[in-house]
């Protein structure tokens, strides 16, 4: 473990769909100071949005660069390598094929991440840029990245994760009808909106992105719309107005590739694709009512900067935790879930986590996935009451949940399916297919989220309190005897704490006591 008070060099690197980037920074207690970057242009984004694959000659070409970025990586002295890979590597069918030969090459071990973790990260990065300038409890904010595969979104109340999506659609993934012909910029404008009305149309029914009055737009196309709108100090601009946006956006739709690059000064490349990813901010910001653009220097690799930057200082990990929970909260409303039922059930999930914690060995990130599983567990009933556990699972399967893994939301929809009725059966696909460490953290949690939903079976939240204590033949559960009749709930833990006694080897039973030590 390195010392704590030493800054240390570490290497993040981006496989994105247009170029692979790479940092090199000393990361220590006090932040990270930047010592190189770098960028190379590649073809991915172009090979897979085509075909569905990536090219050998593609392929060839990115091991090439990755094999020069060890080079670097060596010569600083980082030990420390983070790479991910988005939205080209993660819908590549040979996309297990390219990280295995990177990390042959190269000795690179490529993380594949999803669209709601790239969220996590630019967020991370966002709030970090710009949280001397702008206090976003007291503002209703979009972010949003353009990017060549994919455009993610967050929205956020009064500094609350409301809703977070990744689209299929950038600057090089364009609807098919804008690739298979060469369009006048007023053609691609009138498709793309058309593409995009739909999308609108569905982000409206779960927010009003009129309501939105803040509109922060990363990545480096909007960067150079800050540069090519500096004031007279030359100096890039940290806020555009809206009008000279639009304005701007207007002039290069009339220009050609070859003229922008000139115009911004930019690579042929990028100029190819700036047009159609400003357009996308452009009717994006046109839903809104904010009157000028945020431009943060922030990107996701930013945001693995500072989250390995906390890990090795020991320091409190971001608030983004919180916003995990913000967004399953919403989605709970959204599906009109019993809240006050749900916090209780929770809380009481927690607190058996917490008393329990000698007997089942688990750590931080798998109590928050309980807490998590316990806020959702009923929003099956928005589909039926009967089956609701199943309708739960599938509804979590489907649900963008902001900053949840894939993994870990696989964890949480099994421990969703079994807070009720069968216990996991070798038939049930979906739990068998979890590695075997996943199927022992859901057995683990399922099972106390079991006992603490019994707990509230009548919804009125009369246990509020709880202690575990465990005896020679069972468990007991101390209740404060205020909690009043608790026939229902006795009734409730006996017919689902069968998985609790499988698991952690003794029945559980509640006793009510005049005072909890």
């Amino acid at each position: 473990m390195p010392n704590a008070q030493a800054p240390v060099p570490v290497a993040v690197i981006d496989i994105g769909s247009s170029a692979i980037r790479m940092a090199v920074a000393e990361v220590g207690p006090a932040g990270a100071r930047t010592l190189e970057n770098l960028s190379k242009p590649v073809s991915l984004g172009q090979d897979v949005f085509t075909s569905g694959r990536i090219s050998s000659e593609t392929m060839r070409e990115c091991l090439a660069i990755l094999a020069n970025y060890r080079e670097v990586i060596t010569a600083y002295g980082a030990k420390q390598v983070h790479a991910i890979a988005t939205s080209a590597v993660r819908d590549a069918a040979n996309r297990d094929n390219f990280v295995d030969k990177i990390f042959i090459r190269a000795g690179i071990d490529v993380e594949v991440i999803e669209g709601m973790e790239e969220n996590r990260l630019l967020l991370m990065a966002v709030e970090s840029a710009l949280e001397k300038t702008l206090d976003f409890r007291q503002v209703n904010a979009l972010v949003i990245e353009v990017g060549a595969g994919t455009t993610e979104i967050t929205l956020l109340n009064k500094d609350k994760v409301e809703l977070s999506r990744s689209l299929p659609l950038g600057s090089v993934r364009l609807p098919q009808n804008l690739t298979t012909t060469r369009l006048e910029p007023a053609a691609i404008q009138r498709i793309l909106k058309r593409h995009l009305r739909t999308i609108l149309e569905d982000l409206s029914r779960e927010l009003k992105l009129s309501d939105i009055d803040t509109f922060i737009a990363a990545g480096g196309d909007m960067r150079a719309v800050a540069r090519e709108t500096a004031g007279e100090d030359g100096a890039p601009r940290s806020r555009v107005p809206r009008k000279d946006f639009v304005e701007l956006v207007k002039n290069l739709g009339k220009a050609s590739p070859e003229e922008i690059a000139r115009k911004l000064s930019l690579p042929y490349t990028e100029a190819e694709t700036l047009y159609p990813s400003l357009l996308i901010y452009s009717i994006f910001l046109a839903e809104t009512k904010a009157e000028d653009i945020i431009v943060p220097l922030a990107s996701i690799r930013d945001g693995v900067l500072l989250e390995v930057g906390q890990m090795m200082s020991g320091a409190r990990r971001s608030e983004i935790s919180r916003q995990v929970l913000n967004s399953a909260k919403s989605l709970g409303k959204k599906y009109r879930y019993d809240e006050a039922h749900a916090l209780n059930v929770a809380a009481l999930s927690l607190r058996i986590y917490d008393e329990l914690q000698k007997e089942h060995g688990l750590g931080p990130t798998e109590r928050k996935l309980l807490e998590i599983a316990a806020l959702l567990h009923d929003i099956g009933i928005y589909v039926s009451p009967s089956s609701h556990h199943k309708h739960s699972m599938y509804l979590i399967e489907a649900a963008e949940i902001f900053g949840l893994r894939k993994s870990h939301k696989d964890i949480v929809a099994n421990i969703v399916r079994y807070h009720r009725r069968s216990l996991p059966k070798p038939t049930h696909i979906a739990y068998m297919s979890l590695p075997r460490a996943d199927r022992t953290i859901v057995a683990k949690l399922a099972s106390i989220l079991r006992v603490a939903d019994a707990l509230d079976n009548s919804h009125q939240q009369r246990i509020k309190d709880l202690k575990v204590e465990r005896r020679d033949d069972a468990y007991l559960l101390l209740v404060p005897e205020e909690a009043g009749d608790l026939s229902l709930e006795r009734q409730s833990l006996y017919a689902k704490s069968d998985f609790f006694a499988d698991i952690y080897g003794y029945p559980i039973t509640i006793r009510q006591a005049s005072a909890l030590v």
